[in-house]
């Protein structure tokens, strides 16, 4: 998964490669599943904004990725809408059906490897994270009790 940002740049260019592609007549399927990709990514981005992970909350700015990710769809939008142009001129009804399938695969395919690696990342990474905190606390909190035993006189 990458950032709405970089997803917008592939998209972008996965549209100007569909453009000329379809012009010269030619297949323009590797070019479409780009695009497909980077709207994948972008719409992924933002559900997980919506319900950001810890680290995520603590290390990054909401309002910078929230306007991130509304440019990007709105943006990504327009782009569908010129694709499906497109493909309607050169390819008829058939040829916007088979694209909105090719985005359906992408989008599943995504979620299915992609996106659930990403979310094992991240839970490790919470995970590991609250498990040397407590062992700190744990190992900070037994010293505490034997540097005081120690002042006691109990050891």
């Amino acid at each position: 998964m990458v950032d709405p940002l970089t997803a917008l740049s592939i998209a972008s260019t996965a549209v100007s490669q569909v453009q000329q592609l379809l012009s010269a007549g030619r297949d323009a399927s590797s070019a479409l599943a780009k695009f497909a990709g980077a709207v994948s990514d972008i719409n992924y981005a933002a559900e997980k904004a919506k319900n950001p992970s810890v680290w995520k909350a603590l290390t990054g700015s909401a309002e910078a990725e929230a306007i991130e990710i509304f440019t990007a769809q709105k943006k990504v939008q327009q782009m569908r809408n010129d694709i499906e142009t497109m493909l309607g001129y050169t390819y008829g009804e058939k040829g916007l059906t088979e694209y909105k399938e090719i985005l359906r695969k992408v989008k599943k395919q995504r979620e299915e490897t992609t996106y659930k690696r990403q979310e094992l990342k991240e839970a490790l990474l919470v995970w590991t994270i609250g498990i040397l905190a407590t062992l700190a606390g744990v190992a900070g909190l037994a010293a505490v009790i034997y540097f005081l035993g120690v002042q006691q006189g109990k050891w």
